[in-house]
């Protein structure tokens, strides 16, 4: 459950910064706000609620982006853990049990669709309905984006907090009504990082799970 939900995520992640704008406005004024962002890093919190609005997790840690196709999702507690997405791959380390899973993440579009849209030439209209919405303060701009395909796996509706051009929010809900917000902080824009970010490579104690020749 927990390394399925941090998945989407991450597959979001991909998608959204490396959509390319046109069709309607919202698409495009969403997509030129991504597509400025070469690199970003930023601390996060990362907090769960369920259908009552009764908080059930709460997270905590670091994530670094770089185009293209780059992502690193830490969490630091309660409970360690560490995603690495490069392009091709996706490794899912766990370090309490001491194990990584890797994957391929051009061979789990049906789990995570919006895998498959991380290219350049594809829009968010596509395959999202975009809105602008009003939410909080005015010095927010927030996005409403609902999946075009309905699928199992995928959430059902997404929104994207701005202010003064930097996503400071995201609010994603699944199928169960149960809503994750996520809270960046400390946000750094097209900055240098450093290449090892977005390499991964475990100990000799490490069990190492590949699924990446699964068909």
């Amino acid at each position: 459950m927990k390394q399925s939900f941090i998945y989407r995520v991450c597959a979001l992640f991909l998608f959204f910064w490396a959509v390319s704008a046109h069709a309607d406005s919202f698409s495009a004024d969403l997509s030129d706000l991504l597509n400025s962002v070469q690199s970003m890093r930023a601390s996060f919190t990362q907090t769960t609620y369920d259908n009552q609005g009764k908080v059930t997790q709460k997270s905590y840690g670091q994530m670094a982006m770089q185009r293209p196709g780059k992502f690193r999702w830490e969490v630091t507690k309660p409970i360690p853990q560490l995603i690495i997405a490069n392009q091709s791959k996706l490794w899912i380390y766990d370090p309490d049990l001491e194990q990584v899973t890797i994957r391929s993440l051009s061979k789990t579009t049906g789990e995570t669709p919006a895998l498959l849209l991380s290219h350049d030439n594809l829009g968010l209209e596509k395959d999202f309905t975009v809105k602008s919405i009003q939410r909080g303060s005015p010095e927010w701009r927030w996005f409403s984006l609902i999946p075009k395909k309905k699928s199992d796996n995928m959430f059902e509706s997404i929104q994207m907090g701005f202010v003064k051009k930097q996503i400071r929010e995201m609010r994603l809900q699944d199928n169960l009504g149960h809503t994750t917000v996520v809270q960046f902080q400390k946000i750094q824009m097209n900055v240098s990082l450093a290449s090892s970010l977005f390499t991964f490579k475990p100990s000799s104690k490490v069990d190492v799970i590949d699924e990446t020749h699964k068909k």
